[in-house]
């Protein structure tokens, strides 16, 4: 076996939350000119990706998996509107979404997923939970636009999404979208590969 696969780590909102958060997302990716954020499905990303070798791949999701342990829900909601910026190498890009409030339940999950090290594909260790509406392809002008849109429209999105952390689940790269790979699910066995 040849070449690496490349994993995010993340927890998928629940299918009603889901579903109402994936409304507003392709409403502000029509405003913003975006396409990348629906690549993913409605998540909030636990901690930096992994890229890990075919040939480790069995080794990685028994040790990962003794990494997230027992999943335990936990109550999340979100803390306002983002609008920012980040460099993709020289690149400026932009994010518009809602902040997650780190809670202490997910502040720990962060820090103990982020002990497993190997393979890690980032340095960014920074946790900044949010859930993405639209990022990497929108232009400065695309999140003005947006900005104006919701100022005009205050109602136009929900103020706050709230919800329950019960997963924790490895997505990759299938064509033009992420697909579920293995999940760690609050009453369900230790794993399940997709």
């Amino acid at each position: 076996m040849n070449g690496s696969v490349r994993f995010i780590i993340i927890s998928v909102l629940p299918q009603a939350v889901a579903r109402r958060f994936e409304e507003v997302r392709r409403e502000v990716c029509e405003i913003a000119h975006s396409k990348a954020a629906l690549a993913y499905p409605p998540h909030l990303t636990l901690r930096t990706g992994v890229l890990v070798p075919m040939e480790s791949l069995d080794t990685f999701l028994n040790e990962f998996s003794n990494t997230v342990g027992a999943v335990v829900p936990f109550p999340l909601t979100t803390d306002g509107l983002l609008f920012t910026e980040y460099r993709d190498g020289e690149v400026l890009k932009y994010l518009m979404g809602y902040r997650v409030r780190q809670d202490p339940e997910l502040a720990k999950l962060n820090e103990r997923l982020l002990g497993y090290e190997r393979w890690r594909a980032s340095n960014r260790l920074r946790f900044e939970p949010h859930l993405t509406l639209a990022f990497d392809d929108p232009s400065a002008e695309d999140m003005t636009r947006v900005r104006h849109w919701v100022e005009e429209r205050p109602s136009a999105l929900p103020a706050a999404f709230q919800w329950s952390c019960d997963n924790v689940s490895l997505y990759r790269r299938c064509g033009d979208s992420w697909s579920l790979h293995t999940e760690w699910r609050a009453g369900k066995p230790r794993f399940t590969i997709v």
